[in-house]
Formats: C-alpha cells, structure tokens, sequence
C-alpha cells in the first residue's frame, strides 16, 4: 500500500511539475508577433521570405493548439490528481495558501487565454 501511495505521489509532483514547464503561461500574441519580427531582422529575410515565415509561424501555432486540445484533458486530470494527493499531506494553513496559490494561477492562466483571444 505505501509502495502505491508513493507512486501516486511521486505521480502527482512529477506531474504537476509537467504542468508548469507543458504549459507554462505563453507569450501572447503581440509578443509572438515581436519574436517573428525579430527573427525577419536577424536573418534579413525578404518581403517573400517574411510571408512565408509568418505563414509557417501560424501554422506551427495552430497545429500546437489543435495537438493540446487533444492532450489538454489528460494533463488536467494529473494536475487535478496530483493537487488532491498534495492537499492530503498539508495542514489547514498549507491547505488555504495552496488554494489561494492555485486560484491566482488560474487567475494568471485565464488572462493569458483572453489576451490570445482564446477561449475554453
């Protein structure tokens, strides 16, 4: 029994530590669109160039999105797992600063979303 509780701890903190490096908060979209303009500037690319840049650059985050939203639901489900085994080992205290810490990330998260015109 310890043996499997371990596992599910061990678990849950390599997947919740999966979670922020998966999906830390992403730049938003202007932000993309000054990494693209940097990278026009460092390799001088021409007029042509550029538009196929920018046509790579919006297929890449588009095929991103759509390999998520497939994955989205499982890397929830070990978050979710790994924060109800966490909040088993805590004190009351612990418990209300990790509800608090997990409501402003979420809070950070959903920003994020709208800034990039996403929704759920």
């Amino acid at each position: 029994m310890m043996f499997i509780l371990g596992a599910f701890l061990t678990g849950g903190a390599v997947g919740f530590a999966a979670d922020r490096v998966v999906s830390p908060p992403r730049p938003d979209v202007v932000n993309e669109r000054s990494v693209v303009d940097e990278l026009a500037r460092e390799l001088k690319l021409s007029p042509d160039q550029r538009t196929v840049i920018d046509s790579v650059w919006e297929w890449r985050r588009s095929q991103s999105r759509e390999i998520m939203t497939t994955v989205r639901p499982s890397l929830d489900a070990v978050r979710d797992s790994a924060r109800v085994l966490m909040m088993n080992t805590l004190d009351d205290t612990q418990k209300s600063a990790f509800r608090a810490l997990i409501e402003r990330n979420q809070r950070t998260a959903d920003s994020t979303a709208r800034s990039r015109g996403e929704t759920k």
